[in-house]
Formats: structure tokens, C-alpha cells, sequence
């Protein structure tokens, strides 16, 4: 109703409503509903597939010589993404006793935040692949992207990839409130570049970088450089068995399909389940 219909000023209860105009929008905080028969059941669309529900994480063992046991179940609206999910699957899992010194994730809950925070708060080492570079120069063979500079942290500056020094650096703080480095080089050495096609396609401006914070920052390139060995590739090829879990819950407990209306209702259905596989 509130997405849809508007109630006339000074109308009693129960009248004086009329329809939203479609150039109209509705309250900013209105969530739309897209199921009358569970208003809390949200549409998402994740690798080709769409969905009006719920999204359930589960959490399992997979030390080689002891049994594979779910630890944790948890299950949140649809448009709740994944990264936003790891943070309370840590702290629960502590509240448990069962914090895990390595725990190995996909790289939808991998961020550099994240990888950072999880070590130096809870003393967990978060293994997973971050995120690709969403940037036009990671598209692009030879691109430069932000893992090709050499930062300095303490003399607070950048060398690019043709051994170009910054020329500006502030601390700065993003829309969202999250801390971010700016970085900027001189127009003179980025307009004479023979590689400038490769690193920006501003018209007259320099190339610009924005750093996470220096902790973060190295929880990245560490995580990265991890992935990029065969003993790290080897350790990481563990969290394939709870793909296989995931499956079985899917094919043979009806994983996918919601048995009750509503988030908790949705939540005991999991955890029953997870509890049966």
C-alpha cells in the first residue's frame, strides 16, 4: 500500500487514499514488497538466475582428518549481499566456541576491509579471492591497474608503472563514511606518457588513485598474492566441499524452495536442514 497509494491530507483512517502517480516516487525508505503473500521476501538476481526469497549461508568444518560437520546456518533477505554477511557469521561462530583460525570463503564475502578487520579483531585469516578489478584498465591487456603502482606509505607517495612520482596525497573520507587516500599525479608527466592510452582516459586531467587505508590495502595484495601460488590454490581447493553440501541441501532437502512465510519462519527451515545434512 505505501508503494502504491497515497492517503489524502487530513483523510480519516480507513479513506481518502488515492494511486501514486507514476512520476511519484515512493518514501525513500520503503522497501518494495514483491510477494503479497510474504511481504518480508525480497527479488534478487545473482549469475543468470532470479529469485523472490531468502538466501541462506552455511558454514562447515573441513579439516582433513575429522568429519565435515555445518557449524553455522544463516539466512537473510535476498537483497542482503554476501559481504555484509561474513562479519555476523564470525561473531556468531565465536559465540559458539567455534571460531575458525582459517576460514575460506567465496569472493562474494571478501573485502579489504574484511580481510583486515578479521585478523587483527578476531584473529581470523579470511581466505578467499577478492573481487576483480571493476575498472576499464583490469578489462584491458596491459591496463594499469591499482596493484601495477608501488605505494610508500611513510613517505606517502606512488610510483606508477613508468617510474612517475605522485604528486598530491589526502586523506579523504567517501560519501558512505569510509576512509579513502586520494592520489594524484602532475598533468605534465601523464600528458607526455607513451603508456597513457593504458592508464587513464581522461582528456587533459592526470591519473587519479584512491587507496583503502594502508592496512587494508595490504590485506588485498597479500590475499592476491596468496592465490597466485600452488600451496595457496591447494589450501583454497578445501571450500569446494561445501559447494557439494550446498548441492546436496538443493537436490535432495529442497534447500531452494521456502516450506513458511517470513525471515524466521525461513531461518528454523535452514537450520532443521542444515541439522539433517
Amino acid at each position: 500500500w505505501t508503494r502504491h497509494f497515497v492517503r489524502e491530507d487530513g483523510a480519516p483512517p480507513g479513506g481518502g487514499a488515492r494511486l501514486r502517480a507514476k512520476d511519484e516516487p515512493p518514501p525513500p525508505a520503503t522497501e518494495p514488497v514483491e510477494s503479497p503473500y510474504d511481504p518480508e521476501a525480497r527479488f534478487r538476481t545473482r549469475s543468470g538466475t532470479s529469485w523472490v526469497g531468502y538466501v541462506v549461508h552455511l558454514s562447515e568444518s573441513c579439516e582433513d582428518d575429522g568429519a565435515h560437520l555445518i557449524t553455522h546456518a544463516l539466512t537473510t533477505i535476498a537483497t542482503v549481499h554476501e559481504a555484509r554477511c561474513t562479519e555476523a557469521i564470525h561473531r556468531a561462530l565465536l559465540d559458539k566456541g567455534l571460531v575458525p583460525g582459517e576460514h575460506l570463503v567465496d569472493a562474494a564475502y571478501v573485502d579489504a576491509e574484511l580481510l583486515a578487520r578479521g585478523r587483527e579483531e578476531l584473529g581470523i585469516d579470511l581466505v578467499g579471492p577478492p573481487r576483480p578489478n571493476p575498472s576499464w584498465q583490469g578489462k584491458v591487456e596491459g591496463g594499469h591497474t591499482l596493484d601495477r603502482f608501488e605505494v610508500d606509505w611513510d613517505k606517502r607517495r606512488v610510483r606508477c608503472p613508468q617510474g612517475k612520482l605522485s604528486s598530491a596525497w589526502s586523506p579523504q573520507v567517501d560519501h558512505a563514511g569510509a576512509p579513502y587516500v586520494s592520489v594524484m599525479f602532475r598533468k605534465a608527466d601523464c600528458g607526455a606518457c607513451p603508456t597513457r592510452p593504458l592508464c587513464t582516459r581522461a582528456e587533459h586531467q592526470a591519473r587519479h588513485l584512491k587507496l583503502p587505508p594502508r592496512a587494508e590495502h595490504a590485506a588485498l595484495r597479500a590475499a592476491r598474492e596468496r592465490l597466485g601460488t600452488k600451496e595457496g590454490r591447494r589450501r583454497y581447493a578445501r571450500r569446494a566441499g561445501v559447494e557439494g553440501t550446498i548441492s546436496q541441501g538443493v537436490r535432495a532437502f529442497g534447500l531452494r524452495r521456502s516450506r513458511y512465510r517470513g525471515l524466521a519462519r525461513t531461518h528454523l527451515q535452514h537450520v532443521a536442514t542444515a541439522a539433517a545434512l
